[in-house]
């Protein structure tokens, strides 16, 4: 480009067209030029567009509502309500159908109420048809549940599908399609039971022909007969029968009972026979809870429209043709005066919210088809009595039957005294009584035990039996579910004036002759396997006998008198063990730590020292011959008692080591004297030995009166201070020396080997009857 200040490159384009072409290009160029520059889209369409010539968006499908391509569509459907665009023209397609607002942010219709679907077409349904249906558009109602083809004679089967509804709103209109037993425009009414009103009598059964028709030689195939909402199948390859036909029929759940009469039965065979097979069929009885919805009902007398026939799955065929037609004609036979199919029979009104018939005076039954009675009767005579004649009768004498399934929603029996229910049997066989009293033989639960809400339940004679053959349950429970329960959960009394122990509270075993425990009726418990106890046992009367397995009482802390003790077992009033076998120990207290620092035994009372003989009570007694069964009377050995005193009964008192002191009281041998082996026997306090004392080691006595009767010491005897020394020492190769002491009755020394201690009489002693040595060699 050249500008017109420019100079030409040669004389050649200095003439006047080429002067006026280099003007038209520079004008050209500058018209052109803000174009170039300027043109750009809005908001570079949004990302949902692609800019073209001039700034102008070309938006994606879906975003074309704006210039700048930012705002969505919806979608389209027939108008609801517009103006008609022709003669009986109208409902253009609109955004949401007129019926919403589209959210152009994300191009989704918000439907107003009563309508429903991408583009708000459909109508909603009402109540959503309440749970109990399907919401569908009228096209598909017309298409899946319409009649199938036309009834009128010579008319060509269909082909199991109904008319095609095509008009502005065929998928627009919503109709709820219900469940059957349910009916109304939102499925919300249930159907009552229905039944042949029992006034009208004489009356005839809807009776319907079916002719079957095939140009060719024979059928093949299956044909389908719809029958209001239901589908009854022909197989053409079958001998079709009466029964074959009845069969077929009452498979259908809104037919209960036909009756069939067929002609020219075999459609796969012969000419004549495979061109036309008649069927004539009979209503007998229609189910008394009926498989009927808002759609498909009838009273007794279904119309022809009711019955359609598919031969869409049938062949017709020739030797030289197939696919010859076949045709299905449904022809009136019987269709006036006619047996009624009604709620409640007519006998009733029906409560549609339940389904339940509330009969007239005079019908009962849940279709009110029963005649009920009102029976009165004077004085004792039954109001209503059914007697069974003949020995030889094996039937039932009453028999209740409904044909409704088991249900707790009815009853089979309600007796009622002046209005109120005593007694009753409900659908599921439950009864309800008021009291229950059984004379004889008892009563047998095979299944399903028995409840008893209340009143309790009393078992007067021949007690009560409960087996459990079930490992996994309990064979008898009680439960308190009461959590303020302050009675027993499980109580036994007995008002037998026998002997308390000639009868028992409980007893188990596996047998009445092989128990393991039992509670007799005084109380005691016998325990046969042992007796294991977690928590304490308190035995506060009566004693505690183990007959065998022993007791075991683990480590715990035995609370006396609520203070814990540290032992653990507390016997409040007395315990006695028994042992029958000869060789074993009968009571043994031993402790299983190496550092144990308690006490094994502690034998302990309240009661004060008496300070005399009499009256005193035992801590400890051992006795021979207890039962007196070797005529000889028991035998005292040894006693601890309250005086305070230690007593050796009889059989002596042998200490073979480590010496005895006795610190108070005084030591008391009866009879059999008292053995010390070794170390020693000190005395602090005054003592009095019986005959027969014998001591081993050295006698020491301080500051103490001594009876010494009939004594005998082999180690020796020392005394300091004796104010009496009472009856004659037996010392026998020992010295004696006596310091302060008074001995009356003299002292003896018997077989003296050595004298080199010498005797000792010091002091204030003084010795009565004097001292005598026999034996003494030096």
């Amino acid at each position: 480009w050249f500008l017109p200040s420019s100079p030409p490159p040669s004389s050649t384009m200095s003439s006047p067209v080429h002067l006026r072409l280099r003007l038209l290009l520079l004008l050209y160029f500058l018209l052109s030029l803000p174009y170039a520059v300027l043109s750009s889209c809005p908001n570079n369409c949004a990302g949902h567009g692609t800019c073209g010539v001039g700034g102008v968006c070309s938006c994606f499908a879906g975003f074309g509502y704006s210039a700048d391509c930012s705002l969505r569509t919806c979608p389209k459907g027939p108008a609801w309500a517009d103006k008609a665009y022709q003669a009986d023209a109208a409902h253009s397609l609109t955004e949401c159908s007129g019926a919403g607002i589209c959210d152009r942010s994300v191009g989704i219709c918000e439907c107003f109420e009563g309508y429903t679907g991408a583009a708000c077409r459909r109508s909603a349904c009402p109540n959503d048809c309440s749970g109990n249906g399907v919401c569908m558009t009228i096209r598909d109602a017309g298409l899946y549940l319409g009649s199938d083809y036309s009834t009128a004679p010579g008319s060509i089967g269909g082909d199991g599908l109904g008319p095609k509804y095509t008009n502005w709103d065929f998928e627009s209109i919503g109709v709820c399609n219900c469940d059957m037993g349910f009916f109304g425009p939102d499925c919300s009414r249930r159907m009552c039971p229905k039944a042949d009103d029992p006034v009208t009598i004489n009356q005839n059964s809807r009776k319907v022909g079916f002719v079957l028709h095939g140009s060719g030689s024979y059928l093949d195939g299956v044909l389908k007969i719809g029958y209001l909402g239901h589908t009854a199948e022909f197989s053409l390859g079958t001998q079709w029968t009466a029964s074959y036909c009845k069969q077929q029929w009452e498979k259908l759940d809104n037919v209960k009972s036909v009756s069939c009469a067929v002609a020219e039965g075999n459609p796969h065979t012969s000419l004549l026979e495979g061109q036309n097979v008649t069927m004539n069929v009979t209503f007998n009885s229609f189910p008394t809870i009926p498989s009927e919805n808002n759609f498909f009902s009838h009273s007794g007398n279904p119309p022809l429209t009711a019955f359609t026939c598919d031969t869409s799955g049938t062949t017709s065929n020739t030797a030289a043709s197939s696919g010859a037609v076949t045709s299905c004609l449904v022809k009136d036979l019987v269709y006036s005066d006619v047996t009624e199919y009604e709620f409640c029979a007519r006998r009733g009104t029906c409560d549609f919210t339940s389904g339940l018939c509330y009969c007239f005076t005079g019908y009962t039954g849940m279709d009110c088809t029963s005649k009920s009675y009102s029976v009165s009767a004077s004085n004792a005579e039954p109001a209503l009595a059914a007697t069974a004649t003949g020995n030889d009768f094996i039937g039932n004498a009453l028999e209740i039957q409904t044909e409704k399934p088991a249900s707790q929603d009815f009853n089979f029996l309600s007796c009622k005294a002046d209005g109120t229910e005593v007694f009753s049997i409900n659908g599921q066989g439950r009864i309800m009584m008021g009291e229950l009293v059984i004379t004889q033989t008892g009563a047998t639960i095979s299944q399903g035990g028995i409840n008893v809400d209340n009143g309790g339940m009393t078992i007067k004679e021949n007690g009560m039996f409960v087996t459990n053959s079930i490992g996994s349950v309990n064979t008898a429970q009680f439960t308190a579910s009461n959590t303020a329960m302050t009675k027993a959960v499980m109580a036994l009394y007995s008002s037998t004036t026998a002997s308390k122990t000639s009868f028992k509270f409980i007893e188990a075993g596996e047998s009445s002759a092989t128990t393991v425990f039992n509670v007799r009726g005084d109380g005691r418990t016998s325990v046969g396997g042992g007796l294991d106890v977690s928590g304490g046992a308190t035995v506060t009367t009566g004693g505690l006998g183990i007959t065998d397995g022993g007791a075991t009482i683990g480590f715990g802390t035995v609370h006396h008198g609520g203070v814990p003790a540290e032992y653990a077992l507390n016997v409040v009033d007395g315990a006695e063990i028994k042992n029958s076998r000869s060789n074993a120990t009968v009571l043994k207290l031993s402790t299983g730590l190496d550092n144990h620092n308690g006490t094994v035994l502690s034998v302990e009372t309240n009661t004060k020292a008496t300070g005399n003989y009499f009256g005193y009570q035992d801590l400890i007694k051992t006795v021979l011959n207890n039962d007196a069964d070797e005529s000889a009377p028991p035998q005292v050995i040894f006693r601890v008692h309250s005086q305070p005193k230690t007593e050796v009964m009889t059989g002596g008192f042998l200490v073979r080591a480590g010496g005895a002191t006795v610190s108070a009281g005084g030591l008391v041998v009866g009879s059999g004297g008292v053995t010390i082996g070794a170390g020693g026997l000190a005395l602090v306090g005054d003592v009095t030995f019986g005959s027969g004392v014998y001591m081993t080691g050295t006698a020491q006595m301080s500051g103490i009166n001594a009876d010494m009767t009939g004594a005998t010491l082999s180690g020796g005897f020392t005394s300091s201070g004796l104010t009496s020394f009472t009856a004659a020492v037996d010392a026998q190769s020992q010295t004696l020396t006596l310091d302060g002491a008074t001995i009356e009755g003299g002292v003896t020394h018997i077989g003296l080997e050595t004298f080199s201690g010498g005797i000792t009489v010091a002091g204030t002693s003084s010795v009565t009857g004097g001292i005598t040595f026999d034996g003494v060699t030096s």
